[in-house]
């Protein structure tokens, strides 16, 4: 049985993760640049902004809060806005890349549609692919935060 054009290239991501050469590994997210060669290094400035983001989280701030104090403090988004997105910062904080660690698959296309994988056999961690910001200690901290305000939210209603 031949594959369609669309089977082939989903495989051919996927022979990619589990090769380890992927340049999706090497995709840019806030807190990190490209070098030369390629691959994450650190941005100095943005990474203490991640750290102001993971810190005031675990002090107790809301999503809210701390997109009042990024704006306060004249930090602008990723994409150059003057104020944060709750969305944003969420997404920043479940951020595995800032830990040095990458997860690939963890979403497919379906009907031209990016949606999150929930097939865990189709993802592949590459461990410390590049350098930390986070501590794996502090961000499993804060992914325990968040679900327990998430519940406490969900139990309040």
């Amino acid at each position: 049985m031949e594959l369609t054009k669309s089977e082939q290239i989903r495989a051919g991501l996927q022979k990619s993760f589990q090769s380890g050469t992927s340049a999706k590994a090497s995709t840019v997210c806030y807190g990190y640049k490209v070098s030369r060669d390629g691959g994450l290094v650190v941005d100095p400035a943005e990474a203490d902004t991640v750290l102001f983001i993971f810190h005031h989280f675990m002090n107790g701030d809301s999503l809210g809060k701390i997109s009042d104090a990024l704006a306060c403090k004249g930090i602008v988004s990723p994409t150059g806005r003057a104020k944060w997105s709750r969305e944003t910062i969420a997404k920043l904080l479940a951020n595995e890349k800032y830990v040095g660690d990458v997860v690939l698959g963890k979403t497919k296309v379906i009907g031209g549609a990016q949606v999150k994988s929930h097939d865990a056999s189709k993802q592949v961690l590459m461990r410390a692919h590049h350098p930390a910001i986070i501590s794996h200690e502090f961000f499993s901290a804060v992914q325990h935060e968040k679900l327990k305000r998430s519940r406490s939210r969900f139990t309040s209603r």
